[in-house]
């Protein structure tokens, strides 16, 4: 073929993709997984025999890589996994010593639509070919400007318009910082005992866990916390619905009134649902609260979806279970569907505001990234993978709280979608924190992969890849509760009885 005949070709496939169908989310009803749900046909063959353990791991090929990595590599990486990852596919990861692992992190939020999707791959191969750096902020390049405009077309309400692209959730979170100020010419901000933003400037200044900002100080000034609604562990020891929701008046008539910040607040940055944080979701009225402050304040609502956006809630955006727009919506982790990339997304009003060279980003928005994210949200969109995680996530949750009946271990369960937290205590009616790591442990050398969150790390994140099969499910809660089990027996934890 030509140059020319090629460009061509381009050309005609170079059109813009499409959102979802108008009204497809009002046809939704909570399941129960009556559907089978099988894996797509695309998954690996070797995918779908998981668990496969042939040699207990770290078996030698893994050994090797990680005597160099050890070696060569900072020790600043929190490695929770001791073995190296060869391939993966759909659910499932395979390691270099040829263990299969069924997957319930999706690479940390990352592959919502699943490991290497087909769809993202071809999308990454034909766009190398051709163009990997795209100059965005100096030039145009169309993929960059069709993604632009799907992301407005599937933000919540269709009310965000005019995306900055940069290279991770906590850049996004940086931008957001930034163009709130900029806008409200305001420099104090409210964030959530709880949250997590990031580990970098701005972002590493709105979190609150204490191990992340550890020698770090002094953080970005002019950032007040507050409690986040964790009803389970209510800092107000209240109960909802009968607190009215204290934190919020906390917020209201303490924090912003009797000397939290010096004067009025650029913005309040939130989780819909926190993540790090211990997957904590909040009551139906708190974020709809927290908006009429943020009205009250004159102050910007910044929703902080990089972990809980794409679907993996049941809705694109977790801020929809709650009727509530934001002002700016961050974005990152499934965005990119496994490449490096994040973005913030707002009220055209607040975006315009930004002049040329407000805000800049070698990386951000360029060819390889735009191609691969492009693919992957579409890829989301096209699968109805929000209605798959609100079904599926239904009969998990079914699973899980039929087990929490069975194991003392188990404090709570709570999530939305396939995006749920699995709280683990010493006794129920103390709620004293049972640390998971060892439980983790156990589920590793069963066969699935897990990763834990929450204040006291003992909150373990279900979070597998949307296109996870319904049988995919069960073994992996079977392994999940066995572990469990052993974890009782070994520190003889038997039936909870009330203090005193």
């Amino acid at each position: 073929m030509s140059e020319m005949a090629e460009d061509e070709a381009v050309g005609e496939t170079a059109k813009p993709p499409k959102a979802a169908e108008k009204g497809k989310e009002d046809r939704r009803s909570p399941g129960t997984a009556e559907e089978d749900f099988p894996l797509p046909d695309w998954v690996a063959d070797w995918a779908r025999e998981a668990p496969r353990i042939v040699v207990r791991a770290p078996g030698p090929k893994s050994k090797a890589i990680i005597k160099i990595d050890r070696e060569y590599v900072s020790y600043a990486y929190d490695r929770c996994f001791t073995f190296t990852f060869e391939k993966a596919s759909g659910a499932s990861v395979m390691d270099a010593d040829g263990n299969v692992l069924l997957d319930f992190t999706a690479g940390i939020g990352v592959e919502n639509a699943g490991w290497t999707h087909p769809k993202v791959v071809k999308a990454i191969q034909d766009q190398a070919s051709k163009l990997i750096h795209s100059m965005a902020n100096d030039a145009y390049f169309d993929k960059e400007a069709f993604f632009a405009k799907l992301l407005h077309e599937i933000s919540p309400g269709k009310a965000l318009k005019g995306t900055f692209f940069g290279n991770s959730g906590a850049e996004a979170v940086e931008a957001a910082f930034k163009l709130s100020r900029y806008y409200t010419k305001r420099n104090e901000h409210v964030a959530f005992f709880g949250s997590y933003h990031g580990r970098i400037g701005a972002g590493l200044s709105l979190t609150s866990k204490l191990k992340l900002r550890y020698s770090y100080g002094p953080l970005l000034p002019g950032i007040v916390f507050t409690p986040y609604a964790y009803c389970y562990r209510c800092p107000f020891k209240q109960t909802y619905p009968e607190c009215g929701l204290w934190c919020m008046d906390y917020l209201e008539n303490q924090v912003l009134q009797m000397g939290g910040p010096t004067g009025q607040i650029s913005s309040i940055v939130v989780e819909p649902i926190q993540g790090e944080g211990g997957y904590v979701v909040p009551p139906k009225d708190f974020l709809p609260k927290l908006k009429k402050i943020c009205e009250s304040q004159g102050a910007l609502l910044i929703m902080d979806e990089v972990q809980t956006g794409f679907a993996r809630t049941g809705r694109m955006f977790a801020c929809e279970h709650f009727d509530v727009v934001p002002d700016i919506l961050v974005m990152g982790k499934a965005l990119g569907g496994g490449v490096p990339l994040g973005a913030i997304i707002a009220k055209n009003e607040i975006m315009k505001k930004w002049r040329p060279g407000s805000h800049s980003s070698t990386f951000g928005g360029t060819a390889i990234t735009m191609a691969a994210g492009l693919a992957h949200v579409q890829a989301i969109i096209d699968e109805d993978l929000a209605d798959r995680a609100e079904k599926l996530g239904a009969y998990a949750m079914k699973l899980l709280r039929e087990m929490q009946q069975r194991r003392e271990i188990i404090g709570d369960v709570r999530g939305k979608g396939l995006m749920i937290g699995v709280e683990l205590v010493k006794n129920q009616y103390t709620k004293e924190p049972h640390e998971a790591t060892t439980v983790q442990g156990k589920c590793w050398r069963g066969g699935l992969m897990t990763i834990t969150s929450g204040i006291y790390g003992n909150v373990f994140r279900i979070a597998p890849p949307l296109c996870i099969s319904k049988a995919q499910i069960e073994k992996s809660l079977q392994i999940f509760e066995q572990a469990l089990k052993d974890e009782e027996e070994f520190l003889k934890i038997g039936t909870s009885s009330p203090p005193g």
